[in-house]
């Protein structure tokens, strides 16, 4: 720090010669500190005194007598030592920018060092300002006999709580901050209807905190485990959910003979919290009863019990809505002190939860949290494209318990490989295969049940993580795509022409990795990684994603009608040679589409006017993205796309490929017919998406159960951007000029993944 090296050891050298002055003063001698100064004069030692002590220098003044009984220098028995002193000198005798380094306080320390006495950095501030379970008795927070408008209003404190504990936050901020779990087998036992109440809250606690520490699908931001020391397994009058339910019913009879709408409040949660706690515990105990189904087979009766119980749950938030006390009981929620748990937390900067005030807010996030649980009792009706997508999807996306359950019942053993075997058969696979042909159809089934338990793992995690992983799945699918080649071959030399699809195998892998394609990119719409300079390259890639699929599902669909009305009526050898001939032929279409195939057509039909429409508004200076990005997108095409190319596709799209065809749509002489290709393109989804309502009433009883909401989502971007388009016409026709005078915002608001435009004003960047 400035200092040379001979000076230092000249110091040394100094400290060592120095006579025996004083005995015990000797030992307790100050530690001379080492000022960086250009100035010579303050790099020399102090000069001591006959008693030891150092002089008065203009950086330095000794603490002042009887700041510690002995002269300004601490006893020998102080383990504290006030150096506000040595620091005052230190930072005098210190330039702008220079830093006190040592070997045991290096950077590092110091940028991980906390800010003591700073409110927000020093989480043991004011800590005698902390609540304690003494003081709340004290002052009355904590009281043994409660009235049932406040025990309706703790309550729900506590299960607005719970939601934030499921959504990230630690347990000793949520659950653990009410004052009464602090000790509840003492605090609770004089209120036995709050006390029932707590024992359901808290076995409901274990087996969700269990359940997604076993499913294994979450990640920080989803969850924190930790306990912080606390005990959750603690209880008012039992842990054993069957008796915490005998408890909860002899208290709703209780409070029934009570009478009055307080009463009957504090029985609808109790009865809420028992049925969710039972659900809990039908989903996710083990050992499921089985009894026969409607179809002959066995099925789990668990299920079916959490779905009675979910459902009852869904009526009684609606009658807690509206008994809910909302801010009129801000005294009785004085019990919620999230600092009485700050000595648990970690030292460095407190992260404080915000409580949700609002209750309409409250019971929504709990009626779509009680759905979401509703939709996992159903999974093992879901098909396989479903589960991919997530099917406990009830609005946004589920947080982590949802998630946890739905990965816990899809991890039964043969459910994935059952799943997986239907979809195979969905495209035409011959199940009889596993037999005649076993030697090479089971190690095949074998790697692809690896894969798309991987895959389903996903599906329950985390958007964020799931856009990462994915991109490690197309070299696994490229292998399988080879094995599926050789297996179609196999069963083309043992089925003959009883095959019903040439490539089953082969087609069913494509299906899946096309998709898993797709996810990824529409993905990154919902984490806003794109900026809009690149919206129409992703749309670009994403059209001829789809465009992949409509063939394969159009060849398959039609193989299906063919088989279907050739029931029973062979086909003249010509025709089947006919149809096994190779060479390039025509696209198979079947006349009568599913609703999934129409509303694929509509999705690709609208991602292409997309494309049209953003290259447009990029080349007239309607979008406002920054010249960087413009210039970039070579580099970010190979970014975005790079992992797509472990997958062997019929043809791997290239940037010069879509240069072409950017340039194409951007050119200024081609603005009218772009924006009307455009606008050909939405009508042409707007069509499709009628022929899609309709087959969805005559359709399968198996289809995708989100269908009908997807439609409607994207019919509601196709009209929208049919507006922008519309608009954009008529200034175009009127020749008015755009740029500079008008500008388009782009928002996600009707569809996760697919923008809306919309048409404003130009507004410059220094009135913004």
């Amino acid at each position: 720090m400035g200092v040379d090296e001979p000076d230092d050891e000249r110091e040394d050298e100094h400290e060592e010669a120095e006579p025996d002055v004083g005995g015990d003063a000797k030992k307790k001698k100050p530690r001379k500190k080492k000022k960086k100064n250009k100035n010579k004069e303050a790099d020399e030692p102090f000069e001591l005194l006959e008693d030891g002590q150092p002089t008065a220098s203009p950086f330095w003044t000794p603490a002042p007598e009887g700041e510690f009984g002995n002269g300004g220098f601490p006893p020998q028995n102080e383990d504290w030592v006030d150096v506000t002193c040595v620091c005052d000198l230190a930072v005098e005798g210190m330039q702008v920018g220079e830093m006190i380094e040592s070997s045991h306080f290096r950077l590092y320390d110091a940028m991980s060092a906390i800010e003591i006495m700073d409110p927000k950095m020093d989480s043991g501030y004011n800590n005698s300002e902390d609540m304690t379970l003494e003081k709340a008795e004290e002052t009355g927070i904590v009281s043994s006999n409660l009235a049932n408008e406040d025990l309706v209003a703790i309550m729900d404190q506590l299960l607005m709580y719970y939601l934030l504990w499921m959504e990230g936050h630690t347990i000793i901020q949520t659950c653990f901050c009410c004052l009464y779990l602090q000790d509840p087998a003492r605090l609770l036992k004089p209120m036995p209807a709050f006390g029932a109440f707590v024992d359901a809250f808290l076995a409901s606690c274990r087996r969700a905190r269990d359940a997604v520490i076993r499913a294994g699908v979450f990640d920080d931001e989803d969850f924190l485990p930790t306990m912080f020391g606390t005990d959750l397994e603690v209880c008012v009058f039992s842990s054993d959910p069957n008796e915490v339910q005998k408890r909860l019913a002899a208290e709703r009879s209780s409070l029934k003979k009570t009478g009055g709408a307080a009463a009957e409040a504090v029985a609808d949660r109790l009865e809420f919290m028992g049925g969710y706690m039972l659900a809990l515990v039908d989903l996710l105990d083990a050992g499921p009863v089985k009894v026969k189904g409607s179809d002959g087979k066995l099925a789990s009766s668990r299920p079916a019990s959490a779905a009675d119980q979910l459902t009852n749950c869904l009526g009684l938030l609606e009658r807690m809505e509206q008994s809910s006390v909302g801010s009129a009981s801000s005294e009785a929620l004085r019990c919620f002190d999230p600092s009485i748990n700050r000595k648990l937390l970690v030292p460095g900067p407190p992260r404080t939860v915000e409580p949700i005030q609002d209750p309409k807010v409250v019971f929504g996030m709990w009626t779509s949290h009680v759905h979401e649980l509703t939709l996992c009792t159903s999974l093992h009706q879901r098909q396989m494209s479903e589960m991919l997508q997530g099917c406990v999807t009830f609005k946004d996306q589920p947080n982590i318990l949802p998630r946890s359950v739905a990965q816990i019942c899809v991890s039964e053993p043969g459910l994935a490989r059952r799943l997986m075997l239907d979809s195979m058969e969905q495209h035409l696979f011959p199940v009889e295969a596993l037999q005649h042909c076993k030697k090479i159809a089971e190690p095949f089934v074998a790697r692809c049940e690896s894969l798309f338990l991987h895959l389903l793992k996903l599906a329950h995690s985390n958007n964020s993580r799931r856009f990462r992983r994915l991109a490690h799945v197309f070299a696994d699918f490229n292998e399988l795509q080879h094995e599926a080649w050789q297996l179609d071959e196999v069963l083309k030399t043992t089925f003959g022409a009883n095959l019903r699809h040439a490539r089953p195998c082969w087609v069913w892998i494509m299906e899946h990795c096309l998709q898993s394609m797709i996810d990824k990119l529409l993905l990154g719409f919902q984490l806003e990684l794109y900026d809009e300079a690149e919206l129409h390259m992703i749309y670009w890639y994403v059209d001829y994603l789809h465009g992949l699929r409509i063939y394969n599902l159009n060849e398959l669909c039609y193989a299906k009608e063919q088989s279907q009305s050739a029931a029973g009526k062979k086909k003249p050898a010509s025709a089947q040679r006919k149809d096994q001939a190779p060479g390039p032929r025509a696209v198979n279409k079947p006349r009568n589409p599913p609703a999934a195939l129409l509303l694929l057509e509509a999705t690709q039909s609208a991602v292409r006017g997309l494309f049209r429409l953003l290259a447009f508004c990029l080349s007239q200076g309607l979008l406002r993205s920054p010249p960087a990005s413009e210039d970039g997108l070579a580099q970010r095409f190979v970014l975005r796309f790079r992992s797509f190319e472990h997958f062997r596709l019929p043809h791997l799209p290239s940037y010069q490929d879509f240069e072409l065809s950017a340039v194409t749509a951007q050119a200024p002489v081609e603005g009218r017919s772009v924006l009307a290709a455009a606008q050909t393109s939405f009508l042409e989804a707007a069509q499709l998406l009628e022929r899609v309502g309709a087959a969805s009433k005559d359709g399968e009883s198996r289809c995708d159960r989100r269908l009908p909401d997807d439609a409607k989502s994207l019919k509601k971007v196709v009209v929208a951007n049919l507006l922008v388009v519309t608009q954009l016409l008529r200034s175009w026709d009127d020749g008015e000029e755009l740029r500079g005078k008008k500008q388009v915002n782009v928002e996600t608001l009707h569809h996760p993944s697919l923008v809306s435009l919309q048409v404003v004003p130009f507004k410059s960047k220094s009135r913004e």
